[in-house]
């Protein structure tokens, strides 16, 4: 299972070689999509797809365009007439072009926003550098007639997992309950007294770092949780504490606990807000036993435990074995501990293998205490868009048409003087196409005044694409080198 490399737009392509001329083809397809590949090292996907449209767009030149589909100089001039006549009538009729250009840049407006939102909804967890191999366990249990599904799970599993399955590369746990200490805690520096209220707290072993691939800033990715008593800090959270220092192997003081000190073994880039995960202060789980026997105890189910499946395992046939886990570690331990119903339990328990990907959408019925949005919501939102889009492109056409009878008089008069019918369609396309245009441009505008107030609706932080975030972490999970700490 490998990473989809990504490609130029095909669209992109098509439309190049359709005017390029022959002898050019070559070269030109080959230097536009070595800048591609290029700018991928530097850029997101969308906009090195968006500045291979830009450069292709730029070869719109008369040296590049093949003489069969070249424009000759009259079509030229009678184009640069359609434009000087919609021009006029838009400033003649200024109440009916106010109307007609402000209907539309509303329409495109609301279309904007909800493109934003949607964009947003289908981003989330598209950070992890493995997202096509990393997967969430989930467990199903039919219980008469009804499907209960769970993400909590025994301690074990994930060593399970690893060691019985080859097709898990990695297994990884966090703890996410407020009964075991997550949550929230009083925090301070072991040389201050002031203590801060957080939250944000989880508890989570060495491997759930490795396998996510959590930038760090300082600290080697590799020994970060390794030790007892560690932790692992945001960015966010180090400029807080620790501004302009490389806190590695400083003390955090938690609940005025002075009896456990946690020592920082690392510092990562804050999780991005498309992220299920919003941790700010990762714990250790080496060393811990919330009670005796707890890490080897298959009757608790208390962790949330995600892998890492090899590039050429498959997850269903994955899932067909994994119940061979209920056979041989939960039966034995539902029957020890005195169950009577354990044999018809385990028939009805399976296992489920969730993409990264879809945790945030579609998660329906899955009971994590993770805040989700529904893959439903963003299908209506788009239908939403879409119809707000045809009732402004229709409003727009009835304005059109309203007009069209105090023009008979133009019409009538281009064809006694020998304008042909497509020249008319033209004409008339031309305008229709400045208007749109024109009507973009304060659509956009109205948008980006409307944005805050969208965002406060929609419990959102939603930018323009092309506005930059001077923030920094939250919105981007970029990989970068770390900082060691000097021994």
């Amino acid at each position: 299972m490998t990473n989809r490399k990504p490609t130029p737009p095909k669209l992109a392509e098509k439309f190049l070689l359709f005017f390029l001329r022959h002898e050019l083809t070559e070269e030109v397809q080959g230097d536009l999509e070595e800048q591609f590949y290029a700018s991928l090292n530097k850029k997101s996907v969308f906009m090195a797809r968006l500045n291979f449209w830009y450069q292709v767009i730029n070869y719109i030149r008369p040296f590049a365009i093949g003489q069969s589909k070249s424009i000759n100089s009259n079509h030229h001039a009678m184009y640069q007439n359609y434009l000087k006549i919609a021009w006029r009538n838009l400033s003649k009729q200024k109440m009916y072009a106010a109307i007609k250009i402000g209907g539309f840049a509303l329409g495109i407006a609301a279309c904007l926003l909800i493109a934003l939102f949607i964009r947003d909804e289908l981003s989330y967890d598209q950070h992890f550098p493995d997202r096509d191999c990393l997967y969430r366990v989930i467990g199903e249990r039919n219980y008469e007639g009804d499907v209960l599904k769970g993400v909590h799970f025994p301690a074990p599993l994930a060593n399970t997992l690893m060691q019985d399955y080859p097709d898990v590369e990695k297994a990884g746990r966090f703890l996410a309950s407020e009964l075991f200490g997550a949550g929230s805690k009083e925090v301070r520096r072991s040389d201050e007294l002031q203590n801060t209220h957080e939250t944000g707290f989880v508890y989570a072993d060495q491997e759930f770092l490795e396998m996510l691939q959590v930038p760090m800033i300082y600290g080697s990715p590799e020994h970060t949780l390794g030790q007892p008593n560690t932790i692992v800090i945001s960015k966010s959270k180090a400029d807080h504490y620790f501004p302009e220092e490389n806190p590695v192997g400083k003390i955090l003081i938690l609940d005025n606990d002075n009896s456990k000190p946690y020592k920082i073994g690392g510092v990562m880039e804050d999780f991005p807000k498309t992220s299920h995960l919003e941790y700010d202060f990762i714990m250790t789980l080496t060393g811990i036993e919330f009670y005796p026997g707890e890490q080897t105890n298959w009757g608790a189910s208390n962790y949330h435990t995600y892998v890492l499946l090899r590039p050429d395992a498959e997850a269903d046939r994955l899932e067909a074995k994994l119940h061979g886990i209920i056979d041989e570690y939960w039966l034995p331990a539902w029957q020890a501990a005195g169950r009577t119903d354990a044999l018809k339990l385990s028939k009805s328990v399976s296992f489920k293998l969730q993409p990264i990907t879809d945790i945030h959408l579609r998660s329906e019925g899955i009971r994590d205490r993770l805040v989700h949005s529904d893959i439903r919501l963003v299908w209506l939102f788009g239908a939403i868009a879409g119809f707000i889009m045809i009732i402004a492109c229709i409003n727009f056409i009835n304005l059109s048409t309203a007009r069209s009878a105090n023009r008979a008089r133009e019409v009538g008069l281009r064809k006694v003087v020998g304008s042909s019918h497509g020249n008319l369609v033209r004409q008339f396309l031309t305008e229709s196409v400045l208007f749109s245009l024109i009507s973009f441009i304060p659509g956009a505008i109205i948008a980006w005044l409307f944005l805050p107030y969208f965002n406060r609706l929609a419990a959102k932080s939603l930018v323009f694409p092309w506005a930059v975030d001077k923030s920094g972490c939250r919105d981007r999970f970029l990989p970068s080198k770390y900082i060691p700490h000097p021994a």
